[in-house]
């Protein structure tokens, strides 16, 4: 798992100085479909040719092309891989991120052993979590990434970030987070799973939401490539994922790698509210 650790951590280090800063080496002019198509291609290409030196890598999947390839026979571990965390936001000059999961032979979320995302640009950093070791966060000098220590949220927390249009939400979810808000709870949002994750971890609580609609019945995140690694993470320290009811981790995909899920993340005080309500 080492190996695996050391290849994510370089993909991180390619796209931080071959997307973020070299931008500009991907663009079509007047052609911004065609350019986050240049820079996806080139992240999956470059993850493909990284993880394929580690002999227990068996494969890679991406949301992008939506299909497993192979690596290495005598592998064992499946990387799901997300290049860009909403790429459409990337010549903007938002910070955006990266989300990995590592896979024991099969894609569930009891097969998870591994996850990881990545925050990009002024705050370049990485959170990798195991069973193993908890939730360990590291931050960039320059060459390398540096271990710190590693953390556990606290029991509430003071962030509200709900994704999704509002004049969609049923009654119940627009008390609940209407209710956060008049217990003191501050708005946090910035359209990318990966920075709106960071922001609860690191102020140590509160709650993400993105509910079911009547527009997207099935919830809007895809199970595999970003509800079941955030929810590995955010358990992992000390706080609870669920679809509002069940444990995202229990949700079972058979294969389906498209699947969605609504999801609710955070403190266990925020976790009670949406199971109360």
């Amino acid at each position: 798992m080492n190996k695996v650790s050391t290849a994510i951590k370089n993909i991180a280090i390619n796209i931080e100085n071959n997307v973020f800063t070299n931008y500009d080496q991907f663009v079509v002019v007047d052609d911004l479909q065609q350019t986050n198509i240049n820079i996806l291609q080139y992240c999956n290409k470059m993850a493909q040719e990284l993880l394929k030196t580690v002999d227990s890598v068996y494969s890679i999947v991406t949301p992008d092309e939506k299909k497993t390839i192979i690596l290495n026979d005598t592998g064992r571990y499946i990387i799901s891989f997300v290049a860009i965390d909403n790429i459409e936001l990337l010549d903007l000059g938002f910070s955006l991120g990266s989300i990995f999961a590592v896979y024991d032979k099969t894609i569930e979320g009891d097969s998870l052993v591994a996850s990881c995302y990545v925050t990009y640009g002024p705050t370049f950093q990485l959170v990798y979590a195991t069973k193993e070791k908890g939730v360990e966060f590291y931050s960039f000098d320059g060459e390398k990434f540096i271990d710190a220590k590693s953390f556990m949220l606290e029991n509430k927390g003071k962030i509200n970030s709900t994704d999704g249009d509002v004049a969609t939400f049923d009654k119940k979810h627009k008390e609940l987070i209407q209710g956060l808000f008049d217990e003191g709870y501050r708005l946090r949002l910035s359209n990318s799973l990966s920075l709106d994750t960071h922001q609860i971890l690191f102020k140590r609580g509160g709650l993400y939401s993105s509910p079911k609609t009547q527009k997207d019945p099935n919830g809007r995140l895809n199970v595999v490539f970003e509800a079941y690694p955030i929810a590995f993470i955010v358990e992992l320290a000390g706080g609870e994922a669920i679809d509002g009811s069940n444990n995202i981790l229990d949700i079972k995909i058979n294969g389906d790698i498209t699947k969605k899920t609504p999801i609710y993340f955070g403190s266990k005080y925020e976790i009670g509210k949406v199971k109360a309500s």
